[in-house]
């Protein structure tokens, strides 16, 4: 009886304390997260250069690791030179922004409307909703919430450059021994399931691999679907806008949106700033516009690729996952729902195929 309790009190307690160091060390767990996908993405690369040739001896893999490493590291930088200055260039337009000319622009229908809202007691006499506004307005560019913004920014520049170091030191031995999580489990599994664990590190590994090489194929696409619309239109800062915009794709479903929402008030701002009051709801809807059509082109061309052929999942099996990973812990549940939900299906069907719910969730894989 004691061992039979002592069986399943066991593994209840490794996981426990799993998901307490997890919790923990939630940090140092999201810089691993982050090497382990900068790795698979450069992984294909590495294994490119381990074929090559340089006289009569292949490569070094060690070199063939460095060299990816410095290529995702050259990427990255690149964006930054382009986006950095677009967004010193953006802070310096809402700091340009004349509040006080703007609201007297619509000084007439903002008489009418207060005599609207005073005929229905809705404010009170003598009260001016665009001296509500005015107020409001001039709260959000506080420039003393700026220079706090700013501050918080710099103070928290140590902890960023030391998580940087750390994602790049990891990433690059991940990427010179791609086996290295893959041996840390098996050592930490019990030898009765080592060979069905490493069959589902493997297959984790090729549908992740091709999930994630998915994923950073539509942000790509994306940014330049909705950065070519917005400068057709004419909207102001459309690389800024693009580049936001298309980021905000790995978050499923609800990413696309708000990128709109920022993509509109960056072509606001932008606007206000040259005073351009008369084209305020031209930029609206341009910008509307623009992440609808990217959005079905998203829904009915790259979603099914990526979601339903990369990960080999039913289209509404992947939607409630997501939805569920939302629930449980929103945007960041959203984003790791379908790489956890891959690895959980890979793992039922080497453990437990003989359920029929489990031989129906993993049909297509």
């Amino acid at each position: 009886m004691n061992n039979q309790l002592y069986q399943y009190i066991k593994p209840i307690v490794g996981f426990s304390a799993l998901v307490f160091m997890t919790w923990y060390f939630a940090d140092l767990v999201g810089y691993i997260l982050v090497a382990v996908f900068l790795s698979m993405t450069g992984a294909p690369f590495t294994k490119m250069l381990n074929t090559w040739r340089i006289g009569k001896h292949h490569l070094p893999h060690a070199v063939s690791a460095l060299v990816t490493m410095v290529l995702i590291l050259l990427v990255i930088g690149l964006l930054a030179m382009i986006i950095a200055p677009l967004i010193i260039r953006q802070a310096n337009i809402i700091m340009s922004i004349n509040i006080d000319d703007f609201i007297s622009h619509f000084d007439k229908p903002m008489g009418k409307l207060d005599a609207f809202l005073a005929q229905y007691n809705l404010i009170k006499p003598g009260e001016t909703f665009s001296q509500y506004i005015r107020t409001q307005v001039h709260g959000v560019f506080d420039m003393t919430q700026f220079r706090e913004f700013f501050t918080n920014i710099i103070s928290a520049t140590g902890s960023v450059v030391i998580g940087i170091f750390i994602v790049i030191f990891l990433t690059y031995y991940f990427l010179f021994d791609d086996g290295l999580i893959k041996n840390v489990l098996l050592i930490l599994s019990p030898d009765k399931y080592v060979e069905d664990i490493s069959k589902v590190l493997h297959d984790s590994k090729f549908l992740l691999v091709r999930y994630f090489h998915g994923v950073l194929l539509e942000v790509v696409i994306m940014m330049s679907l909705e950065t070519i619309g917005l400068l057709i239109m004419g909207i102001p800062n459309a690389v800024l806008i693009g580049f936001i915009g298309g980021s905000m794709n790995v978050i499923p479903y609800l990413g696309p949106v708000i990128g709109m929402c920022l993509g509109i008030l960056l072509g606001l701002l932008s606007e206000l700033s040259a005073e351009n009051y008369d084209i305020l709801t031209y930029t609206i809807f341009s910008v509307v516009g623009v992440f609808a059509v990217s959005k079905t082109i998203d829904d009915l061309l790259l979603q099914p690729l990526i979601y339903s052929r990369s990960v080999k999942a039913h289209p509404v099996e992947v939607f409630l996952v997501i939805i569920i990973g939302g629930k449980l812990s929103g945007i960041i549940g959203m984003i790791l729902a379908i790489p956890i939900y891959t690895i959980l299906r890979v793992v039922l069907r080497q453990f437990l195929n003989q359920m029929k719910l489990v031989k129906y969730l993993t049909s297509r894989m």
